[in-house]
């Protein structure tokens, strides 16, 4: 039986959706889905979201959409497309970038683990490769706030997010699945080690991570 690839693993685990929401082919994985660029780009993996509503013509309300309070970085980040198609646009007085992936935050925040079977449910967002928008006054000074639209998945989750509270398991934060977590963690580790650069080992975990008793 032949071991899957890295770039496979990542495809299956990690970059399942893109900005616009639609899933590429394996080709289109290995290709453009796991670029390492340098320079300015929006980190969300520990943002808080809130929903983006809807409202049909029966008048219910619902969601698919969050919007994530990401942060804006400067340095190396691991995205889908090649670098000068990452570049962040400037229109009028915003600046328009896509969020991508790096380690910067694990020295600084522990993983919050979020399980289904804990929890009725557990939601969080997608932001690999999500459409974000900030202030350009913010991007000037190299840091700040960026707000990115990402889709909205449920099931087991880690996230940065959460301050290592069980309860914020029932919130939105931008976040992945433990295995997706796991490789681009390591893969991410792997490139800057290889080229030299400074990265982050994974972050510790939360010790308020125990295994809660099933929902009534």
């Amino acid at each position: 039986m032949k071991t899957p690839s890295l770039v496979a693993l990542l495809a299956a685990a990690l970059f399942a959706s893109t900005a616009n929401g639609q899933t590429p082919s394996p080709s289109d994985h290995a290709a453009n889905q796991e670029v390492f660029c340098q320079g300015t780009y929006a980190l969300c993996i520990k943002a808080a979201c809130t929903p983006i509503p809807t409202i049909d013509r029966l008048g219910n309300y619902t969601y698919d959409r969050v919007s994530c309070s990401c942060e804006i970085e400067n340095g190396w980040s691991m995205g889908p497309g090649q670098c000068d198609d990452r570049i962040p646009v400037k229109h009028g007085h915003y600046v328009y970038m896509i969020s991508t992936y790096s380690n910067l935050f694990n020295e600084t925040n522990a993983t919050l683990a979020c399980s289904p079977e804990q929890l009725r449910g557990t939601p969080w967002a997608w932001c690999y490769g999500a459409p974000c928008v900030a202030d350009e006054r913010a991007v000037e000074a190299g840091n700040g706030a960026v707000s990115c639209t990402c889709p909205l998945e449920t099931g087991a989750m880690q996230t940065l997010g959460g301050n290592c509270t069980t309860s914020n398991c029932t919130s939105i934060y931008s976040a992945a699945t433990p295995e997706g977590d796991k490789i681009a963690n390591q893969h991410f580790a792997n490139y800057m080690e290889q080229h030299g650069y400074k990265h982050f080992p994974p972050a510790q975990m939360c010790a308020s991570n125990p295994v809660l008793a099933p929902p009534k």
